[in-house]
């Protein structure tokens, strides 16, 4: 049930010249913030801070207040260290809101009234959006299926925002509530604002949370390990400065991908590359990559059968080219070329369909035809190459799709255009038909990976 809020529009502007009461150690104290409260520290650590985060008034601190929009994004201009000037006469959220817009902390058109209460759901994503100017923290790395054990009310999030409260869990900002549940669509109050505030710009206060992900390796024992397997990556030339150089049999100098179409792809190329690296590893499947000075490909291959493709390939084109299918039998659908092609077969492992009891002829529907540990790994790969909001929109549209030709015979389906939400497009072509049986999304790069 949604909680009937009542706006206090005010509770961070100072509307008094004494704020709190002045402690004998000079620290501001609230009377309605008790020693033995839970927020206490919080509360303590953002008022008394110099950039002046979240004041009271009146003597009181008003922690079961509701924030709004601009009062949120006001702490974040704050917290990323920004010196602003309100001018008398001027509204202050005429000014801070400009502000947040400029760095990016919000974008244009996601709200449309900013005297609103904010949501959990969407403080998570103007914290994760302002972290790269107060910790330098960004691209945060995490394990969606992991996230999703400890928050019960995961479903309840709205889907554009999953990747920023992940990405909060997963970096100890956020904990949720006694009952493992975050409550997304929930007002923030002001104590719970002072807490998350404190953990955003202290990470000693935060609860770290480890996936099996981040203690794998770091970036020196990737790179130890790609040194000591040099023989099963001839097409890596050397790694220096978290970018890989490539080589090939006709061209043994070390080089970096070619980034038109795709502007920092060298930079995307070194994480992507370890992460899965690590799930090959994990999940006991091979890993290659292949390089000839036209294209890049990297694949994870679940059934190693020796074939032109592994199960997840990711083609990485020098020159931005079109789908082949799509110019042969969709001629004129494709609007612009691809810097990306991903060919996806089975994600799953051999003997995973006879042992949920499958026998051809069976009803397809009642069947689970991939395998999570291996759709997880998909999911992570087009996070690292797309970035988190953007991987997160563009693996919930295309997936689908790629899942639906399990489930019937005969497969027909196209689609060319962008992912909604995104500035990714896609040119999609698979026929049973025309034996065009390949799963090959072919992508551009985004403008700006986000």
């Amino acid at each position: 049930m949604k909680r009937v809020v009542l706006l206090v529009l005010a509770v961070i502007t100072v509307l008094s010249a004494f704020p709190g009461t002045i402690g004998v150690s000079g620290a501001v104290k609230f009377r309605d913030v008790p020693e033995n409260a839970w927020y206490y520290e919080h509360v303590q650590f953002v008022a008394n801070h110099p950039k002046e985060l979240m004041v009271g008034y009146a003597g009181n601190f008003g922690p079961l207040d509701y924030l709004t929009v601009e009062q949120f994004i006001k702490i974040a201009v704050a917290a990323a260290g920004r010196s602003v000037e309100v001018p008398e006469g001027t509204y202050w959220g005429d000014v801070y809101v400009p502000i947040g817009l400029d760095l990016g902390i919000v974008q244009p058109g996601e709200f449309t009234d900013y005297k609103r209460p904010i949501t959990r759901a969407e403080m998570a994503r103007i914290i994760i959006r302002a972290l790269p100017y107060i910790t330098g923290e960004k691209d945060i790395l995490y394990v969606e299926s992991d996230i999703r054990t400890r928050v019960l009310d995961y479903n309840n999030i709205p889907v554009d925002l999953r990747p920023y409260v992940c990405q909060a869990y997963q970096l100890g900002i956020l904990v949720g509530g006694t009952d493992g549940r975050f409550q997304p669509n929930d007002g923030l109050t002001r104590a719970s604002a002072a807490a998350v505030v404190h953990k955003m710009l202290d990470p000693t206060e935060r609860t770290v949370y480890v996936t099996e992900l981040t203690q794998f390796w770091s970036d020196e024992e990737f790179e130890e390990y790609v040194r000591k397997n040099a023989e099963e990556f001839f097409c890596i030339a050397k790694i220096e400065g978290r970018k890989i150089y490539w080589k090939s049999a006709y061209n043994p100098t070390p080089t970096l991908l070619n980034e038109t179409g795709a502007p920092g792809i060298n930079d995307i190329l070194y994480d992507y590359v370890k992460h899965m690296l690590y799930y090959a590893i994990k999940n006991g499947v091979d890993f290659w990559v292949s390089y000839n000075g036209d294209k890049l490909t990297i694949s994870y291959d679940i059934r190693q059968m020796n074939t032109w493709y592994g199960d997840i390939d990711l083609t990485i084109y020098s020159e931005p080219t079109y789908n082949y299918y799509a110019e042969e039998y969709a001629p004129g659908k494709q609007k612009t070329p691809s810097k990306y092609r991903w060919h996806l077969t089975t994600l799953r492992d051999d003997g995973y369909l006879t042992r949920q009891g499958w026998q051809p002829g069976n009803d397809r529907t009642k069947i689970k035809w991939t395998q999570e540990k291996h759709t997880e790994v998909f999911r992570q790969a087009c996070i690292d190459l797309y970035g988190p909001v953007q991987g997160n929109l563009f693996y919930e549209f295309i997936f689908p799709k790629y899942y639906e030709l399990f489930l019937h015979e005969t497969w027909e389906d196209s689609y060319f255009g962008l992912v909604p939400g995104t500035d990714i497009e896609v040119a999609y072509y698979y026929s049973d038909e025309n034996r065009v049986k390949h799963t090959q999304f072919w992508t551009t790069a985004p403008g700006v990976r986000k």
